[in-house]
């Protein structure tokens, strides 16, 4: 009988210094992991405060680093201070960048992004660029030409041989807008992009052939034959192409725009004391725009484009000489106006206005985004006069 006692003592013991061991181990982590996260948040913060300051040393104002675009830069040499003080007497509002000489000299906001909220516009508020997108259906173009599936003298009944006279509409001439085409219809409903360029396209009429004339539908046009050649939609081969490649944080379709974190409003120019109203937002009117003006901005994203233009990123300088011939200096041509020194890309729309000067050194560069008309000069003054002052261009 002594003896079960005991070997039922013994069964007991195991089980019981085994439960005390679990629960000394589980007691000692709960401990440390305690320990660790609250005892010590000197530690903790100081290793953060150290990881943050190392990322923040890494930006630097070389404007060929694209990760130096992710800070504000505020003005701190005379030149820069008196543009900045040029662009706030104008009572500018939008988003500014000016680089002299390789260097980012001025990045950052003046004005409201939105009024209603006290938003304030800072280097990353987003704006539609209208027109400026048509320069980036052009590189899509030229990337085909490079590619050897297109030439710019293939002529339009290639694609749509039922647009009025395609068979001697050249794609060079929808480039410059010499085709003579123009929409003679608008749509009065939302259609999803594919509807809208099929749509455009049949709409499209012939007014004087090889004559100057800006019209939109010439790029909606390219936008349809981009789809032809490439199989894929626009909007995908934008994304690849710009967005993923060039790692684009601030660049954004319209619909996309409508929500996005860093959106501005657009607002009409004040009256003389100084009051303005809210410009509502038009899908409908945006919707119009495949390939032509529907992207929104900042204006760092917008420098990295033309920089990677510029340096031979998407297309090559043979390319761009089919391009930019002597014959096109100081005219609209793929969407840019081409000069000896440099280039220029303008669009507006709905109260947005974008305004970007280059030199083709990539050097020296002004971009004024806005979202509203400025009291003062306007905005082509007030990005050619500071561009002036970075160097000889006239």
């Amino acid at each position: 009988m002594h003896q079960n006692k005991h070997r039922k003592k013994s069964n007991l013991l195991i089980p019981t210094i085994v439960l005390f061991i679990l629960i000394f181990l589980v007691g000692l982590e709960v401990y440390l992991l305690f320990f660790q996260n609250h005892t010590s948040p000197t530690k903790s913060t100081n290793e953060s405060t150290s990881k943050t300051t190392q990322s923040s040393a890494i930006l630097t104002k070389d404007a060929q680093q694209a990760e130096n675009f992710n800070q504000e830069v505020r003005p701190d040499s005379d030149l820069a201070k008196g543009i900045d003080q040029k662009l706030t007497e104008n009572q500018f509002v939008g988003s500014a960048l000016v680089i002299h000489n390789g260097q980012i000299i001025l990045q950052k906001g003046f004005g409201d992004a939105n009024i209603a909220k006290k938003l304030p516009n800072t280097y990353q508020s987003n704006f539609q660029i209208g027109s400026i997108q048509k320069g980036m259906t052009a590189v899509l173009i030229l990337q085909q030409v490079q590619a050897g599936k297109l030439s710019l003298d293939d002529t339009l009944d290639k694609f749509y041989p039922d647009i009025a006279d395609s068979f001697k509409i050249t794609i060079r001439q929808l480039l410059s807008m010499c085709s003579g085409l123009y929409q003679k219809e608008q749509p009065k409903v939302r259609m999803s992009d594919d509807e809208f360029l099929r749509f455009s396209i049949s709409n499209a009429a012939m007014g004087i052939y090889g004559k100057y004339k800006y019209e939109a539908v010439n790029y909606r046009i390219l936008a349809g034959i981009l789809e032809k050649l490439t199989n894929i939609s626009y909007r995908t081969l934008f994304e690849q192409t710009f967005i993923k490649n060039l790692q684009l944080r601030n660049t954004f379709f319209y619909d996309d725009f409508l929500n996005s974190l860093n959106r501005t409003y657009a607002y009409k120019k004040p009256d003389e004391t100084g009051v303005t109203s809210e410009i509502s937002d038009d899908p409908l009117l945006f919707d119009q725009e495949v390939g032509t003006g529907n992207i929104g901005m900042s204006v760092g994203d917008l420098y990295l484009f033309y920089s990677n233009l510029l340096e031979g990123t998407f297309i090559d300088q043979k390319t761009i000489d089919q391009l930019w011939t002597s014959d096109t200096l100081k005219k609209y041509m793929g969407g840019i106006y081409n000069y000896p020194n440099y280039i220029k890309g303008h669009g507006a729309e709905e109260g947005f206005e974008s305004t970007a000067m280059i030199s083709k050194d990539r050097k020296n560069a002004v971009i004024l985004l806005s979202n509203q008309p400025s009291k003062g000069k306007n905005q082509g003054e007030l990005a050619s006069t500071s561009f002036n002052l970075l160097g000889p261009y006239n």
